[in-house]
């Protein structure tokens, strides 16, 4: 990705944070919906980084497992919508975010980015990722790929938090269909 790529990449951004309304307040209520301009700068950067470098597949795994791991229901729906406009069946879109449960569905090095993702998200002090875990994942994805897949893990673990503080409405998402806001189970 060259320089104006990224630049276009984070252009994008902005608009969409202009358009959610996080970084504006339109009344003292909405204070605690603030996000600090600056902030949200340095937010869409890393998401431009990982946009151009985790394969759209794993972002999807990554996105939909970490949402419902932290129980964000502005991303769930979000990422829900995006991977169902990608051609994901809703029952592939359930079962990521249960795949615990439904492990039989993934291939092993889905499998291996779901299980780092899970890792990284509970973090629970230095041995919460242990080595074979990242090492399974830099088999599949080599070692550069283990850091970006981190890396998207860390950016949608910063963008729930951002939507559960703000409490941002999953209502307010454009296109998205009744199954994008309350999942139906896997078969």
């Amino acid at each position: 990705m060259d320089s104006d790529e990224f630049a276009a990449g984070v252009s994008r951004f902005r608009m969409l944070v202009r358009r959610q309304d996080m970084s504006t307040p339109q009344s003292r209520n909405d204070q605690r919906k603030q996000v600090s301009a600056g902030a949200m700068t340095s937010m869409l950067a890393l998401e431009a980084y990982t946009r151009a470098r985790v394969s759209r597949d794993d972002s999807h795994l990554i996105r939909l497992r970490v949402s419902a791991v932290n129980g964000c229901r502005y991303c769930a729906a979000m990422h829900r919508r995006d991977a169902r406009k990608d051609g994901w069946s809703a029952d592939r879109i359930a079962a990521a975010e249960d795949w615990t449960a439904h492990a039989d569905e993934f291939a092993a090095d889905e499998q291996a980015v779901l299980r780092f993702a899970d890792a990284v998200t509970r973090i629970d002090g230095e041995e919460s990722v242990p080595d074979e875990i990242w090492d399974e994942v830099a088999r599949y994805r080599g070692e550069s790929g283990a850091g970006q897949v981190l890396m998207d893990v860390v950016t949608i673990n910063a963008w729930n938090r951002i939507a559960i503080a703000t409490r941002k409405d999953p209502g307010s998402l454009r296109g998205l269909i009744p199954s994008d806001l309350e999942p139906t189970s896997p078969r």
